[in-house]
């Protein structure tokens, strides 16, 4: 095997055609994941998928692998139609999974429960994907006794121990801290790179851009809602890379700006027109981020009280989230006009300003005027002015419609506090009932 590990075209370990997957919701709604899905996973490649939360990265791995069967389309395993579990992959998940009861020899031997083996060869497999791992002194002790990246050690060898082509790896680095996460990525390089390794391919799930970047011969960005292709990008940097170099930084910059640019467009969508009513189900509308209102203030006391911050990179590594997590927020922020974002700049605008400065009193009818402007907030509003009460799944229904590549209840979930917070309803989980709180005529007045 080539120590480049130059991919083979002609013959993709997994590959999906055409895939689409759609979920039921708790209430039987259909909510659409993943949409006209190609992606192939090639011997001799290390193929990074990176994408928002929620955008399908690990619904895909799961049909690679054949954990999830696609809804239509074609899952292939080697040019052929994927029956059951691919026989060539093994998964490393987020979460550690082992089980603590165990030793770490007998969890790495649960990778080889479906094997028909003699107990010898099972004994020697065990042991040389725990001395692979580097866990060579480790074989009786339980999980309790061992750190998290050693646990994830642990997680890989059991992934490693039946040879597997691909070795599929979901978030495997995204709980651990950051020298034990870089330590893991260099192992998992080292061993992949390795001549006559089983080892052949990678297939990795991540949300950190600069991960990709440094692992990755070939980067798939996916766009969200629904989960679709929407950047390939081969990356034929050396190994070892330099992370500090111009052409690394040019590449991440360049997926940085793909993402921000799918989700934050510079040109607004187009605004009601006044005095023409809005179709509580059937008018396109904007989505919302799914952002906590407590999560919003913290970044415009942030934005406030550091205004050196004003590259949203700077503001993803200063608040510690994922970079998906923080576009989500700046655009929750930017959907109610307290910032504005050209290009990849945050900046208060005149009213966010006036939001921050202002009582909280104050800032409850900036927000409530604010939210009253949000299309989507019809569907409960205009129920409201109509009837004191609502049920829930009626809403539900209606947010479906509307935006039919939205989970609608986490959807519901989100603008009930946003209009909780703004005094323009309630919900009562016990009732199932919408309403507008006693003594507060926000809803009547902004109406």
């Amino acid at each position: 095997m080539s120590m480049t590990h130059s991919a083979d075209k002609k013959s993709p370990i997994a590959e999906l055609r055409g895939v689409t997957k759609t979920y039921v919701t708790g209430s039987g709604h259909e909510l659409k994941v993943l949409d006209l899905i190609d992606v192939a996973v090639h011997e001799g490649e290390l193929l990074a998928l990176l994408g928002q939360s929620g955008s399908g990265k690990s619904t895909i791995l799961r049909c690679l692998t054949g954990l999830v069967e696609p809804t239509s389309g074609q899952a292939l395993h080697k040019g052929k139609h994927l029956h059951g579990i691919n026989a060539d992959a093994s998964i490393v998940f987020q979460t550690f999974a082992l089980y603590p009861w165990l030793t770490v020899e007998q969890n790495v031997a649960v990778g080889l429960m479906s094997r028909q083996m003699s107990r010898a060869d099972k004994e020697q497999a065990v042991n040389r994907a725990i001395e692979i791992i580097g866990l060579g002194n480790y074989h009786a002790a339980y999980p309790r006794e061992l750190s998290g990246g050693m646990r994830q050690r642990v997680g890989i060898a059991r992934a490693l121990v039946s040879r597997p082509r691909m070795l599929c790896l979901d978030e495997a680095f995204s709980a651990l801290d950051v020298l034990t996460a870089e330590n893991l990525r260099q192992e998992l390089l080292s061993l992949w790179r390795t001549p006559g390794s089983d080892l052949s391919a990678i297939f990795m799930v991540t949300h950190n851009i600069e991960e990709a970047v440094e692992m990755a011969t070939r980067i798939v960005v996916l766009f969200p809602r629904p989960g679709r292709v929407g950047l390939v990008l081969e990356n034929p940097l050396p190994y070892p890379r330099d992370t500090k170099s111009a052409e690394f930084q040019r590449m991440v910059s360049i997926i940085h700006e793909c993402i921000t640019t799918t989700t934050m467009p510079d040109v607004p969508p187009e605004a009601p027109v006044p005095g023409q009513p809005i179709s509580r189900a059937r008018s396109r509308m904007e989505s919302i981020p799914l952002v906590p209102v407590g999560q919003i203030l913290g970044l415009l006391s942030l934005l406030h009280d550091s205004p050196e911050l004003s590259n949203i990179y700077d503001i993803s590594d200063e608040i510690g989230r994922e970079f998906g997590d923080t576009i989500a927020l700046v655009k929750a922020a930017e959907i109610l006009e307290f910032i504005d974002t050209p290009k990849d700049q945050v900046c208060f605008t005149d009213l966010g300003r006036r939001f921050v400065a202002a009582d909280p009193a104050g800032r409850k009818a900036i927000f409530a005027e604010q939210v009253f402007k949000l299309r989507l907030f019809h569907i409960i509003l205009a129920l409201l002015r109509e009837y004191e009460e609502v049920e829930a799944d009626r809403i539900i229904k209606d947010i479906a419609s509307a935006l039919p590549y939205d989970n609608p209840e986490k959807i519901f979930q989100t603008m009930i506090a946003w209009g909780r917070y703004a005094g323009l309803m309630d919900f009562n989980a016990k009732t199932g009932l919408v309403f507008v709180p006693e003594g507060d005529e926000s809803a009547d007045a902004t109406a």
